[in-house]
């Protein structure tokens, strides 16, 4: 078997950033068990709280957190402020790519030969800020047919269509 460089999925908080909400706690407890089953790292990024905070979520989600406390446990998860250079190649999710930063999914699978790769996920309305989008490398339309997906939806679909393109190189 080839051997893979680590794709993290970096949840970008564009909620409010200074309270802790239940929709953060959700939006992790439903990444962590896609992120532990396609072996992919979680990072949080610009989340207003500290690790005892995730530590603490309570959920039934994921075998009631039995798959975010796996990647903690694995420093697999991270809580980030800024992008750290061990996450690799910066890719933006987006329904609307640049042309000129387009990527597929089979491409960044080709790219996790070589190289890691972080991808980027918005939460709420106002999606990814334009300095985590000028920060980007590449821009993923994970439908390849310019379909706007709900979050959640999202977060489940990035890390299985790109494992399974892994799976056939």
């Amino acid at each position: 078997m080839k051997h893979l460089k680590r794709m993290t999925l970096i949840l970008y908080n564009s909620y409010d950033k200074s309270r802790w909400h239940e929709a953060h706690k959700r939006a992790i407890a439903r990444a962590a068990p896609i992120c532990y089953a396609f072996n992919c790292n979680l990072a949080i990024m610009d989340f207003p709280c500290k690790k005892e905070d995730i530590l603490s979520i309570e959920t039934t989600i994921g075998n009631s957190g039995e798959y975010l406390k796996e990647l903690i446990d694995n420093n697999r998860f991270s809580i980030i402020d800024k992008y750290r250079a061990q996450f690799g190649v910066p890719i933006i999710t987006t329904s609307k790519p640049d042309e000129r930063k387009l990527i597929t999914p089979r491409e960044i699978a080709n790219l996790l030969l070589k190289k890691p790769c972080g991808i980027f996920v918005g939460l709420g309305r106002h999606g990814l800020p334009k300095n985590i989008i000028k920060l980007s490398d590449y821009q993923l339309d994970i439908t390849e047919k310019r379909v706007s997906l709900e979050t959640c939806t999202a977060i489940a679909t990035i890390p299985s269509v790109i494992s399974t393109y892994l799976k056939f190189l």
